[in-house]
């Protein structure tokens, strides 16, 4: 089906506007279908379950409360970020302050912070692919490769048709393990009153062992409430800046749609939330213990494989591809109208034509993603955590700037500027201090209010000087 729709979508796209945005032309419940099919990721499925197995509901503060507090922000200023009637993110500066290198810069942030995202995506495909088929984690990772290249030579109206269909598979599948799950356990109340009852070790790998009541705890020795809340300047404000998801806004039909795209898919995802974390409830209570496992992204796909191997367990594995092939190539395609929009086209002396853009635009989809794919032969071990990390640099790098820009008219081009350098600045400083365990919360919180600082106090003195004028 994937090889369909890519086949059928790159006959549709013959303007850069058709390529990268479907001539603002989406409809809603497709706006919805593709922007819930790029939040649901990997890192969603594998990781955040495999986390609720290990720690329970304590995982929800470090992830799904900021993920979802950053939509609600995003919804907010959905008028004014529609308004601006560009094809990226980095064009919006551009046409504020009359600034094709801010332009430039952006475009060479976001295929920077893309390729690194994208190793989430292909380790939870590999990992899937390898356990499916039997196959070296290598060679499954080589798999997702050519299928997320293929579906995002496509384009945007590729991207969104895959994203409708991997989304679908994907909420049949969660439906009936959800149902299967908790059924085998007795029902919700069971399954509360059981997963009270859990302690011990979830697995050999893990540093803390589970104490009795510690399941239903929203917060536990691994996260703990200075963390867990801290985490809200890093996923929280990562999502709520992050282009992958406005781009889905500037992509509507019209102003109601834009904002109805946020709105109508945190109500989607609220619910597929929900089966989510029972399903890690309940695995944990079915399964206490589990052998050896190398890491949490990999519990989920050893149960379903193994100790609650069903009829279904094939179909789920299937959807969760999917779910990694929807988020990756949404952010390839990104990688694509950053290098070939807003960096070559911005900057070439004379005028690129249409067809060139689109051409480097698919050159960089290959490019980005073979980069991706040599990091992804060697993950990261957690990848709820590294993926914190990735966009607690967006945090700090496009929240002040982007929600400066669309809200507040005196910020200025000097103050932009001064919030991506200063902000560059904090990250080298903060986040080996972080990874080294001398900062007990997480870089992007006291990197957000840097940068912020650095852009507020810099337009502050411009505005100063153009009155004193």
């Amino acid at each position: 089906a994937l090889l369909l729709i890519g086949k059928s979508s790159l006959r549709d796209n013959r303007t850069v506007g058709s390529y990268f945005t479907c001539d603002r032309k989406v409809s809603l419940p497709l706006c919805i279908c593709t922007f819930a099919g790029t939040w649901l990721s990997a890192i969603t499925i594998l990781s955040l379950t495999g986390g609720v197995y290990e720690d329970g509901l304590a995982v929800l503060f470090y992830s799904v409360v900021p993920w979802f507090l950053g939509g609600l922000l995003l919804a907010a200023v959905s008028r004014r970020l529609y308004a601006w009637d560009a094809i990226t993110i980095p064009e919006i500066f551009r046409k504020r302050y009359q600034s094709p290198k801010l332009q430039m810069a952006y475009g060479i942030i976001f295929i920077t912070v893309y390729v690194f995202y994208l190793v989430t995506q292909y380790k939870g495909f590999g990992m899937v692919a390898s356990a499916l088929f039997d196959i070296p984690y290598p060679a499954a990772v080589l798999m997702v490769y050519l299928f997320i290249l293929y579906t995002t030579f496509g384009g945007y109206r590729s991207v969104v048709r895959t994203d409708a269909f991997n989304l679908t598979l994907l909420s049949i599948g969660l439906f009936i393990l959800f149902f299967t799950i908790v059924s085998r356990v007795g029902g919700l109340g069971e399954l509360y009153s059981q997963a009270k009852q859990i302690s011990g070790y979830a697995h050999p790998r893990v540093e803390y062992p589970t104490q009795t009541g510690e399941l239903l705890s929203l917060f536990n020795s691994r996260y703990t409430p200075l963390i867990s809340l801290s985490m809200f300047w890093g996923w929280g404000l990562g999502v709520a800046a992050n282009p992958q998801y406005t781009i889905r806004m500037l992509c509507a039909k019209n102003e109601k749609t834009a904002r109805w795209t946020v709105l109508g898919a945190l109500i989607l995802l609220a619910v597929l939330y929900f089966t989510l974390v029972h399903i890690g409830l309940g695995m944990r209570v079915l399964v206490p213990t589990l052998p050896y496992v190398k890491s949490s992204d990999e519990v989920i796909i050893r149960l379903l494989n193994q100790e609650l191997y069903t009829g279904w367990s094939g179909f789920f594995l299937f959807a969760i591809i999917g779910a990694c092939v929807s988020t990756a190539n949404s952010q390839l395609l990104l990688i694509a109208s950053s290098f070939s929009y807003d960096v070559v086209r911005t900057a070439a002396p004379r005028p690129i034509s249409e067809q060139r853009v689109l051409t480097l635009g698919r050159l960089a989809v290959f490019g980005g993603g073979t980069i991706s794919m040599l990091m992804a032969l060697n993950p990261p071990d957690f990848t709820l955590s590294y993926g914190g990390d990735v966009w607690g640099a967006v945090s700090i790098l496009l929240f002040p700037s982007m929600y400066g820009t669309l809200l507040c008219r005196w910020v200025t081009k000097r103050g932009v500027w001064a919030c991506i350098l200063v902000g560059a600045a904090a990250i080298l400083v903060l986040y080996p201090l972080y990874y080294a365990g001398h900062l007990g919360i997480h870089p992007a919180l006291p990197g957000v209010f840097i940068s912020t600082a650095a852009m507020a106090v810099v337009s502050l003195l411009d505005r100063r000087k153009e009155g004193a004028r």
